[in-house]
């Protein structure tokens, strides 16, 4: 069997239903191929592995690589990973008894770059443009709430000591990447999935968010203090797409973009034992290499 459309998708308070298949989720990874029927393209990251069907603009999220936890529909070219699908879904899709389009009119606030709506078993996310369009929808599971452990293990707690102050939240990054995942001295390790269990403020949805910086993450390590003493620990510095704080600023992260290069490196005189900083690329690395030469610090392109 294969599909070169799909006619319908409709969400219930019950399962969802394509054409004429139902199914709740999590669903069966072979049973969504069989549904579907054409092979979807496969992309592999750290917590999760995306499925792609290019020509039907769907998307399905699996972290087992058995059961699927979210499916996405592509409604819009908004946001392009390497996942993102090159057709976008053109079939009818209904969520309650309401066609998907007419919910933007639910909106609370014309500034609202999302949605999210509970609809019995379905929680769906809904991505919007600038201009308020809707451009992407996932439909995953709602979960029971758990009881969280230790649920002030990522509370803010001010150092005894004297904290480093950092001119460049980039080059911070990269010293809690030693410090904390590399020698295991600040504690305790973050992890985005399990920061998210214990923010209280709001959901956060890491699988539907974590393809930018949550903002909450970021002020996290904004504000997390790094205590003077740990400074001579720091004798090398690499910047690698698969370090674990990238990974847990971005969960999604592409690799593909600047957003994490270090724009000042003031801060490494902070580090006086640093003596190699392998960093992403920068078309100003001649001129990066030169200012740490005087550091006397070897500087090469990751």
């Amino acid at each position: 069997m294969g599909y070169k459309s799909v006619s319908e998708i409709v969400v219930s308070d019950h399962d969802v239903r394509i054409d004429e298949s139902h199914f709740t989720i999590p669903v069966p990874l072979q049973t969504l191929k069989d549904i579907l029927g054409t092979t979807p393209a496969v992309f592999k990251g750290k917590y999760n592995t995306v499925y792609t069907w290019h020509d039907l603009g769907i998307r399905a999220y699996s972290s087992d690589k058995v059961n699927v936890q979210a499916l996405g529909l592509d409604f819009l070219k908004h946001r392009e990973y390497n996942f993102t699908p090159s057709s976008l879904y053109t079939g009818k899709l209904e969520i309650g008894d309401q066609d998907y389009a007419a919910i933007c009119v639910e909106r609370k606030d014309e500034h609202d770059d999302s949605m999210e709506i509970t609809l019995g078993v379905n929680h769906i996310f809904i991505d919007l443009n600038e201009s308020g369009a809707i451009a992407a929808i996932e439909i995953s599971e709602v979960k029971a709430p758990e009881p969280i452990g230790d649920p002030d293990r990522y509370k803010f707690t001010p150092i005894a000591g004297e904290k480093i102050e950092f001119k460049d939240f980039n080059f911070k990054l990269a010293i809690i990447q030693v410090l904390m995942y590399e020698k295991e001295l600040l504690k305790p390790a973050f992890d985005i999935f399990e920061f998210a269990k214990r923010y209280n403020e709001r959901a956060i949805d890491v699988n539907s968010e974590g393809y930018d910086i949550i903002p909450e993450v970021k002020e996290y390590f904004e504000k997390l203090e790094i205590d003077r003493k740990y400074a001579d620990e720091i004798t090398e510095i690499i910047q690698d797409g698969g370090n674990d704080i990238y990974m847990n600023m971005i969960a999604f992260w592409s690799g593909e973009d600047d957003v994490f290069n270090i724009r000042s490196f003031e801060d490494a005189d902070h580090f006086k034992n640093l003596k190699k900083m392998e960093i992403f690329y920068d078309e100003n690395i001649d001129a990066i290499r030169e200012e740490f030469r005087v550091k006397g610090i070897d500087v090469d392109l990751y």
